[in-house]
């Protein structure tokens, strides 16, 4: 019987590429790691270098008014970051593959009228950072004497739909074409990609949403299961941690070393930016692990899979500021919630209930945790309830674990942690694998610090 060769499908995370560049060394370093402990590839997806997203949303914004923004510095920092690390054999070529994108972005910029969104906005973000960080890496891997290749959007193996800035990716469009990249491994090739960017069937560019280099390696991990037996590893600056350390200061956090989608995903959505929601989703659809990974101790990572140690009641304690409750008549909360879910694509809200007020009149309460959607939109969700009301500057801390379905007590140890903290509401849902507590956003980080600090009591309950 064949042997099925392993391949890893390896990202490497904005906060990794800097403008100086200083990781750049050890990223080289990881790469020949692991092409030494995998039969074949690895495929390597680069997010923009840090920063560089926003810079090109103000970018883009810009072109929507009388006064755009220069756009040299976005491609400085390339050129100079090919100057430090490309030797000359690959300088050239390096050049002109970066000012093609600069022509492109310059393009993509003249299209902007009055509004900066759909597939203009996806060209204008990945012509300006993934896709020529690719080809940066590309020249900087060849500098290293490693065999290596990028791809190009004509051969672009993510095939979309139409929601051009969250676009789903589409398996059975995709899975025809994956035979480009499938050669390039069969050659012998490390591949390069972008992350973030998808293409319609027809060849428009598309977003995968923010953090989408993230559903963008968990996604071509997924498309080549049949092929080989991938491996999905995701480089941060360090694995899960059993809190923010800024946020639990003075405590010495916790390495968690597996969580369940289940778990993941809850994390990430309450303010710990783990994985991509969709990417875990995407993960759990196919039944494909991921690890997540440290930059500075490789051999320290967090397995993202089905099953997980559930001798831990709480695995981590995460904290969210700038959220918002927004309260409206019942009556029209039905329709509000149908709009916001099916025409805005918008599902960044938790329903609170309802509650009858002694003027007899019944509100529905929402939590958003992202309050500058509402704020963007305010006056045109009044149209649905003239009389709503909306509470800024509130914070989320979650504690999250799905030991809490075996246990009881947890609540009452968290609460009792924080006396001195005003609790706006809760959720106590540990039969859902978390429970959730609002407090002022400026209480955030002292809320996270008490509990974390009572973790292994609660742990103890298990």
């Amino acid at each position: 019987m064949k042997k099925i060769r392993t391949l890893a499908v390896t990202k490497f995370g904005g906060s990794l590429l800097t403008d100086d560049g200083n990781n750049i060394p050890a990223i080289v370093d990881r790469v020949i790691a692991i092409r030494n402990q995998s039969d074949i590839g690895p495929i390597i997806v680069f997010s923009a270098p840090n920063g560089f997203t926003d810079k090109l949303i103000q970018l883009g914004e810009s072109c929507t008014k009388s006064g755009p923004l220069p756009i040299v510095d976005v491609f400085n920092v390339y050129e100079n970051l090919a100057k430090k690390y490309v030797n000359a054999k690959y300088l050239n070529q390096a050049f002109t593959e970066l000012k093609n994108y600069r022509r492109q972005l310059d393009d993509s910029l003249a299209l902007v009228d009055k509004r900066f969104h759909g597939t203009v906005k996806a060209k204008v973000l990945t012509c300006g950072g993934e896709l020529p960080t690719s080809v940066l890496m590309d020249y900087i891997m060849r500098s290293n004497d490693i065999d290596s290749c990028h791809i190009t959007k004509d051969k672009w193996p993510i095939i979309t739909d139409d929601n051009f800035e969250n676009a789903t990716p589409n398996f059975l469009l995709s899975k025809n074409q994956s035979k480009s990249i499938i050669e390039s491994l069969e050659e012998g090739k490390i591949i390069l990609m972008g992350g973030f960017l998808g293409i319609t069937n027809d060849g428009l560019e598309t977003l995968l949403g923010r953090g989408g280099s993230d559903l963008s390696a968990v996604f071509v991990s997924c498309l080549l299961k049949q092929n080989y037996n991938v491996e999905s590893l995701l480089f941060k600056e360090m694995p899960v941690q059993s809190a923010d350390p800024r946020m639990a200061k003075d405590q010495e956090t916790e390495h968690i070393v597996s969580l369940t989608y289940n778990e993941a995903h809850k994390a990430s959505k309450m303010g710990m930016k783990i994985v991509q929601g969709d990417a875990i989703s995407m993960a759990k659809q196919f039944e494909q692990p991921i690890k997540v990974r440290s930059m500075v101790k490789p051999e320290e990572y967090t397995l993202i899979s089905s099953d997980s140690d559930i001798t831990q009641t709480v695995k981590c304690v995460t904290g969210k500021s700038g959220c918002a409750i927004l309260t409206m008549d019942d009556k029209n909360s039905r329709s509000f919630e149908d709009a916001l879910r099916i025409w805005e694509n918008c599902n960044d809200f938790l329903d609170l209930g309802t509650e009858t007020l002694e003027t007899g009149k019944r509100i529905r309460d929402f939590l958003f945790l992202d309050s500058d959607f509402l704020r963007k939109n305010q006056e045109r969700l009044k149209g649905f309830d003239e009389e709503l009301k909306i509470e800024y500057g509130v914070g989320v801390v979650t504690l999250i674990g799905d030991g809490m379905k075996y246990s009881s007590g947890v609540a009452s140890i968290a609460i009792g942690a924080i006396p001195q903290i005003n609790i706006k509401r809760g959720i106590f849902a540990p039969h859902t694998s978390q429970i959730i507590l609002l407090v002022d956003e400026k209480q955030v980080a002292e809320t996270v610090k008490y509990i974390h600090a009572k973790k292994k009591e609660m742990n103890k309950l298990n």
